[in-house]
């Protein structure tokens, strides 16, 4: 049952409910043989019944629907079953997001402006049990007010359609683990337990049933959490349960980024041109148009090696690609061959930003506001940014051995202003590209017109978690 049908229910019912009392019967004519009746005004129509008031008006609005999801939030960092799943969450925020989002399911004023449920929970390999339990939270908060059960079942109805789009559980074969390893877990457990460590060692039990259920990500990101609270390597020997699979660990230093950082350009940024402007431009240009499998707001990177004669070289660069309201920025980042990108971190909630791409593969961790990691980039090619943490999140590397290069603007114009006029090599590459397109081209002296057809290559979608299992197919 959708939100709009638990209203229209509602209405319906309601109207049924009025339909049934209506007038018990009419008035019989009079006897034939009685005489003609005085002529009599008509009867007023019955008054139209009140109209139904909606699951908000009886919850009781806005204040009840605060103080019920305040009392289901604590109920959920309560429950050991599931509050593992809120060690990265902004609960101001998620307390907001959830009063809107109950607001106007049940017919309030409000708008909800959070992710659809797909989105939200993509990745996160929720199974039943989990899901099962928010629904007991809920309903133990709906109770404690005494919440009129009509109303109740009317709430957690609403919730039924909502589970295809929030569960999601891993494939059997990811449980797959070493025995002995899981075995050595628990007695790791027991014994921060026992030293005084209750919250480590609770994030670590949370860690081991979920790597038994297969939840990988879930499980490395506790397993992490607790890794933060604990004296450097007292977990070591527990890496291989929890990180087999996953790329190269970047452990170099964590550096602290200042809070003032500006923010970075949201689309793209790169372009040989603007890092190392020509003294007097040569005298050749090329202008054109990426025509981009999957609409004009795709980005691309273009590009050239002179064929023949020297080959000068691109300085390499310090970039940054930061992670700022829950997005990369920039979106697309051109780089010379041997730069090196940081990554910070500038949300106030933690991020693991991975990328398994063969151009280059790795895995920064869980670090959290202001925090920052750098990786150097040396092999020419695309490299495809995620965050394990957040499916939404995706960006893309392309590191360029050309000496000249430039990134398309949205809609796909480009331009290269200063080119000597001779044979070159063109590497093409779009987001999502899984190989450039490439071709020779002939720079001719003054302006040179080009437009490429790239066709999109890896498959838009949500992609994989940092373990390579699928989060969860497109809505």
């Amino acid at each position: 049952m959708t939100t709009k049908s638990v209203r229209t229910t509602t209405v319906v019912l309601a109207t049924a409910l009025s339909i049934g009392c209506g007038p018990a019967g009419v008035e019989r004519p009079p006897p034939r043989s009685a005489p003609p009746a005085a002529a009599t005004p008509a009867a007023p129509p019955p008054a139209a019944a009140p109209a139904p008031r909606s699951l908000y008006d009886r919850l009781g609005g806005k204040p009840a629907i605060e103080a019920v999801v305040g009392e289901f939030v604590g109920r959920v960092a309560a429950d050991k079953r599931i509050n593992g799943r809120f060690i990265n969450t902004d609960i101001t925020r998620l307390k907001g997001l959830l009063v809107d989002f109950v607001c106007a399911a049940t017919g309030g004023p409000c708008s909800y402006a959070g992710r659809d449920m797909h989105t939200t929970h993509a990745g996160f390999q929720i199974v039943d049990a989990e899901f099962d339990a928010l629904v007991e939270d809920l309903a133990g908060a709906l109770a404690k007010f005494n919440v009129p059960q009509r109303e109740q079942n009317e709430l957690l109805g609403a919730l039924g359609p909502l589970k295809p789009q929030i569960v999601n559980p891993p494939p059997p074969e990811a449980g797959a683990h070493d025995p002995k390893l899981a075995e050595a877990a628990g007695k790791l457990v027991a014994e921060l337990r026992q030293s005084g460590a209750g919250p480590s060692a609770d994030l670590l039990e949370l860690a081991v049933t979920a790597r038994l259920r297969g939840q990988r990500s879930y499980a490395e990101v506790l397993y992490s959490a607790a890794e933060r609270q604990l004296p450097e390597g007292k977990l070591a020997a527990l890496n291989p349960l929890f990180r087999e699979g996953a790329p190269e660990r970047i452990t170099t230093e964590l550096k602290k980024m200042p809070e003032n950082t500006p923010a970075q350009p949201k689309t793209a940024v790169g372009g040989s041109e603007e890092d190392n402007p020509d003294a007097k431009p040569l005298r050749g240009s090329l202008v054109g148009t990426m025509h981009i499998e999957g609409g004009d707001k795709e980005l691309g990177v273009i590009a050239l090696e002179p064929m023949g004669g020297k080959k000068a070289k691109r300085k390499p660069k310090q970039r940054v690609m930061e992670q700022r309201d829950r997005q990369f920025a920039p979106r697309l980042l051109a780089i010379p061959a041997g730069s090196t990108v940081s990554f910070p971190n500038f949300d106030p909630v933690y991020h693991n930003v991975f990328s398994l791409s063969p151009a280059r593969a790795f895995d920064l961790g869980i670090y959290k506001n202001g925090e920052s990691r750098d990786v150097t980039f040396e092999k020419e090619g695309i490299i495809r940014l995620g965050c394990n943490l957040h499916a939404n999140m995706t960006a893309h590397v392309v590191v360029v051995a050309a000496p000249h290069y430039v990134v398309s603007e949205p809609g796909g114009r480009y331009k290269f202003k200063s080119l000597a006029p001779g044979k070159y090599k063109l590497r093409a590459w779009a987001e999502d590209s899984t190989e450039p397109v490439t071709k020779t081209i002939e720079i001719k002296e003054g302006e040179n017109t080009l437009n490429l057809d790239i066709p999109r290559g890896a498959a838009a979608g949500l992609g994989t978690d940092k373990f390579g299992l699928p989060r969860g197919k497109a809505p």
